[in-house]
């Protein structure tokens, strides 16, 4: 997108298959204006921004530039986890990764970084990669690397499509970090293979990990952060692992207490 008001508001209205009509419509203004928008005959205020930001879906992170490119300062923070300011929401994320041991979990950020990990999910990186620090990784990269978590993965042709999904959707969003990462990830597949369908159409997806013959199942449940005003923590994903088996508990359960002894 370009760097004007009026450039990235037209191009985040095709983005959304939207005409100047449609989505004067749905902001509740005229068309005329839309127009006088795009092409800098009208400069907009914070609250026109927001507005049509609500309509379009805009992320926090690209309402911002369009804030700037319109010449006004920035209309949410940005801050990281570890800073001050977000002391209640670091120990709030703290609490949720430990109360789900001795099952895995990961905080990643809006590029899927591992942020934190919870006891478990950095025993199991441990044994799976050892040497190797999983926080400052990107999850994604991780996963897909021919020498990551997919070679131990099981299901993996049920895995990929589903994570493929979830990128190409974040991108459709305008995500251009998500975009980029797709296509980093895409030069990890067989060229002629590049494409998958799900076999289901599932809301969640299920892991099998190969782990010293024995095969660990987990169900992976994505969590964000529901009402924020900050760029950073919008972006932000806790993954949960819940077991899909009784073997996939006790094992974890018996790991958990050799870790503890």
């Amino acid at each position: 997108m370009k760097n004007g008001f009026g450039d990235q508001l037209r191009e985040w209205r095709k983005l959304r298959k939207k005409s100047q009509l449609e989505l004067a419509l749905d902001a509740e203004i005229s068309s005329k204006h839309i127009s006088f928008l795009e092409t800098g005959r009208a400069n907009p205020s914070k609250e026109m921004i927001h507005r049509l930001s609500d309509v379009l879906d805009i992320p926090f992170r690209e309402r911002n530039l369009l804030m700037l490119g319109a010449g006004l300062s920035p209309l949410y923070s940005d801050q990281k986890i570890d800073d001050p300011a977000m002391k209640s929401v670091s120990d709030a994320i703290h609490f949720i990764l430990k109360q789900q041991e001795p099952y895995p979990a990961i905080l990643t950020n809006g590029s899927w970084d591992v942020l934190r990990v919870n006891s478990a999910a950095g025993f199991l990186f441990g044994l799976l990669f050892p040497g190797s620090p999983v926080i400052g990784q990107n999850l994604m990269e991780l996963l897909f690397h021919p020498d990551g978590f997919r070679k131990y993965i099981l299901n993996w042709d049920e895995v990929c499509p589903f994570l493929l999904g979830r990128l190409k959707q974040e991108a459709r969003l305008g995500k251009r970090e998500s975009f980029e990462l797709y296509e980093r990830i895409s030069k990890f597949l067989p060229k002629d293979q590049v494409e998958f369908l799900p076999k289901e159409n599932l809301p969640l997806i299920s892991v099998d990990i190969s782990f010293e013959g024995k095969v660990l199942s987990f169900l992976s449940v994505i969590s964000a952060f529901g009402t924020p005003l900050d760029v950073g923590l919008q972006e932000l994903k806790i993954e949960t692992f819940f077991p899909n088996d009784k073997q996939t508990a006790e094992t974890m359960a018996y790991l958990a207490s050799t870790v503890k002894n």
